[in-house]
């Protein structure tokens, strides 16, 4: 079995292609498989997330005109998809590794769980999260306008709540590893990652039921 050694200046690069055709065949051909293989090795060493979590690498296949400016392999508890629920993302862009997680907006299965959560808790819930890297609240599930949960006010919080309470809005937070680090240059990611995920993981498992897991067929 191939085991994830890290992503180099030259993965990194990918996404500074500006050809749709030339981009997408590098992701594919080379941010992919490494992807996968960081997939495989993280994924066993989740079990503090109270079930088993499945690797899913993006395929962005209906991508024609824009190429993506990152992608990531995604852990699910259901071994067929991963966007109906919460889910945690490892993934690269041009400048850094990110660690996240998501609720998208068609999460339909885990976004009651989360609202509730962000209703009854309000800034208790970010508060519990702890890890050396700072972790952020983010507009959308690609990075957009990070805010540091570390400065987050309850006004702050309130917003966040009202925000993702909307239909056509997600949830992400996360953290990142920039491209100069040297973790992410070698096996290293595969724990490092792995332990991010852990420090995320009271915000997954507040937001998901204990009887959730779905498994293969899910």
């Amino acid at each position: 079995m191939v085991q994830f050694s890290g992503f180099d200046a030259q993965d990194f690069d990918v996404f500074a292609i500006p050809d749709f055709h030339d981009r997408m065949f590098h992701i594919r051909s080379r941010i992919r498989p490494k992807l996968a293989q960081l997939g495989d090795d993280v994924a066993p060493k989740l079990s503090t997330l109270g079930h088993p979590m499945y690797p899913h690498t993006a395929s962005h296949a209906r991508r024609r005109v824009n190429p993506p400016d990152d992608t990531w392999v995604a852990f699910s508890r259901s071994a067929r998809g991963y966007k109906r629920y919460a889910h945690f993302e490892i993934g690269i862009n041009h400048e850094e590794v990110f660690v996240r997680f998501v609720v998208k907006p068609e999460g339909t299965d885990d976004k009651p769980g989360l609202l509730q959560l962000l209703k009854v808790n309000g800034i208790e819930a970010f508060q519990a999260l702890q890890d050396p890297e700072p972790i952020y609240w983010y507009r959308d599930d690609h990075g957009r306008d990070p805010m540091r949960i570390a400065d987050l006010t309850p006004e702050a919080v309130s917003h966040i709540l009202k925000e993702t309470d909307k239909k056509s809005r997600g949830f992400t937070l996360g953290m990142v590893l920039n491209r100069a680090n040297a973790v992410v240059r070698s096996a290293q990611l595969v724990a490092a990652s792995a332990n991010m995920i852990t420090h995320l993981g009271p915000i997954y498992r507040a937001t998901v039921a204990e009887d959730a897991a779905v498994g293969a067929h899910g």
